[in-house]
């Protein structure tokens, strides 16, 4: 696993507007047979889903100090051996705060996944400004069928001392 963790001033605004997009699952009818000759270059198709609770922190705001935020971050697709689109999902919290959560992945032979994986952390003077505080990025590795739990993973802003923050616990399935 390489974990990188940063933090950053402010965002470009083409950075900021990175689109949503969520590839289609493959149609049980609409795949092709599969014969000996097709076997050897048959695309290895897997469901993989990345879920987990979140907390936020909110401690600057006139109505939202020590505001805390909690709730579940779920998105889920299909991939093959071609690196997915992004999935995405995003929450806020307190007016200020936007956490936003990227994924993307890729099969290999064995029907093991590499999944990756950036976390981003706003925090601004409303939940859709682009003032992006920390940011990080990892990949792991899943083999076909198991999944990989991250525990605690905690984003700080480093604009008042690191009060606002983002704590994860996610885990990530390579569904068949």
């Amino acid at each position: 696993m390489s974990i990188r963790m940063r933090t950053v001033g402010l965002l470009t605004a083409g950075a900021a507007g990175l689109a949503a997009m969520l590839g289609a699952a493959p149609s049980a009818s609409a795949a092709p047979p599969v014969t000996e000759a097709s076997a050897a270059t048959a695309s290895m198709w897997r469901n993989i889903a990345l879920t987990g609770t979140f907390t936020i922190r909110d401690d600057e705001g006139v109505f939202s100090a020590g505001t805390y935020c909690n709730g579940s971050v779920a998105s889920e697709g299909w991939v093959n051996e071609v690196r997915s689109p992004s999935l995405w999902w995003e929450t806020t919290c307190g007016g200020e705060i936007r956490l936003e959560k990227h994924v993307s992945a890729q099969t290999d032979a064995s029907g093991g996944v590499m999944i990756y994986v950036t976390l981003r952390l706003y925090e601004g003077t409303n939940d859709t400004n682009t003032d992006l505080d920390a940011e990080l990025d990892f990949n792991r590795y899943v083999p076909a069928g198991q999944i990989s739990t991250l525990s605690e993973i905690t984003l700080r802003s480093g604009e008042n001392g690191g009060k606002d923050w983002a704590k994860l616990n996610l885990t990530l399935h390579n569904n068949r």
